[in-house]
């Protein structure tokens, strides 16, 4: 995986400034240990699991049922919530597919995220090229947004994106990165990794200072910033599917997992009104692995951020939901450090 020192330089939902700083970490003595999963609410989880394991490959790491889970029903609005739910391992993070047995009404009458949000709007997969992830993901079901060939941002850097939908909606950014032309001492140990999740905001300065707070970063990294240099061009309207796309971006590392945060100034995103059904189809929640839940919501509310439900069983552990300033759910969850769920599962956050 040290290709991924050199590659992630140069990556990002578009592209990045050459003259960007990296990534700033979390505090060693951050309540926040990483990102234990990601969900996303799916029509079938036996034909997404064969599409994400054929072509990302996923590893399936557990089946479970919610089933009289309080937080649940009450991010709801309704008693008796049933799902089945299948978490998705890669080397250095989770997806947890949900396929509810009694979606709403609303949520089945829900759109499914735009590029330009609001909301989650996409997770990143950065890849060997000799995998042939972007092809095999085509190849299962998925349909690209922008042109159907990778595009090369910046020719100094062999990396190559796209952005394609899933047969649920639900969007992957894939990056295929040309080992051959990296100088690397000797071959990735891994050559695949989830690389980050994205949110698609109409305020990046309001969210990104929540994040700041919360995450006890308060430098991250930039790009774009409005009206100065900013994410444009015939080769990301390329990827992204959008026309004359301009926009600016931030990122946050969290131990496991990179936040990506994006504002779309040419296709304004529309400020969030009543939160996305828990139930729809498309990335519904990131949840924080946190190693004291008192602790976490207090942080999580100091930031800005709102607590929706309180403590519920869940995963060998309990878990509590709140809201960042855009109104994404975003679980914080205490387990013991060996859980499945927990983010210090991965061994050096995947690289090894």
């Amino acid at each position: 995986m040290r290709m991924w020192k050199l590659a992630l330089a140069t990556s990002g939902a578009l592209t990045m400034s050459a003259c960007a700083s990296q990534t700033s970490e979390l505090p060693e003595d951050s309540v926040i240990k990483g990102v234990g999963w990601v969900g996303a609410v799916v029509s079938d989880l036996d034909k997404t699991t064969a599409l994400y394991e054929d072509a990302i490959d996923l590893k399936q790491v557990d089946d479970t049922a919610i089933t009289g889970n309080k937080a649940f029903d009450q991010l709801a609005g309704r008693e008796g919530v049933e799902a089945q739910t299948r978490m998705m391992r890669s080397v250095n993070m989770q997806l947890r597919f949900m396929s509810f047995a009694n979606p709403s009404a609303k949520a089945q009458a829900t759109s499914p995220i735009e590029v330009f949000g609001p909301g989650i709007m996409h997770v990143c997969y950065q890849v060997d090229q000799e995998t042939k992830t972007y092809q095999k993901f085509l190849a299962g079901g998925a349909t690209h947004l922008g042109k159907k060939e990778m595009q090369q941002l910046n020719p100094r850097n062999p990396v190559y994106y796209s952005y394609s939908r899933d047969f649920d909606g639900l969007i992957a950014e894939i990056e295929h990165v040309d080992i051959a032309q990296l100088d690397l001492p000797k071959p990735p140990k891994n050559q695949r990794r989830i690389r980050h999740v994205a949110l698609a905001t109409p305020d990046v300065d309001r969210l990104t200072e929540f994040y700041a707070a919360l995450l006890g970063q308060p430098e991250f990294r930039r790009f774009g910033q409005w009206p100065f240099l900013r994410m444009e061009g015939e080769k990301s309207d390329a990827v992204s599917g959008l026309d004359n796309g301009v926009g600016e971006a931030a990122w946050f590392q969290i131990r496991n997992l990179e936040l990506e945060i994006f504002q779309f100034h040419s296709h304004p995103t529309e400020a969030p009104g009543t939160p996305r059904p828990l139930d729809a189809p498309g990335y519904n929640m990131i949840v924080l692995d946190v190693s004291n839940l008192d602790e976490a919501r207090a942080l999580f509310e100091r930031a800005g951020g709102t607590i929706e439900t309180g403590p519920t069983a869940m995963d060998g552990g309990e878990i509590i939901f709140g809201r960042d300033p855009d109104g994404n759910l975003i679980g914080l969850q205490v387990t013991p450090t060996d859980a499945l769920v927990s983010s210090r599962n991965f061994r050096n956050n995947g690289i090894e």
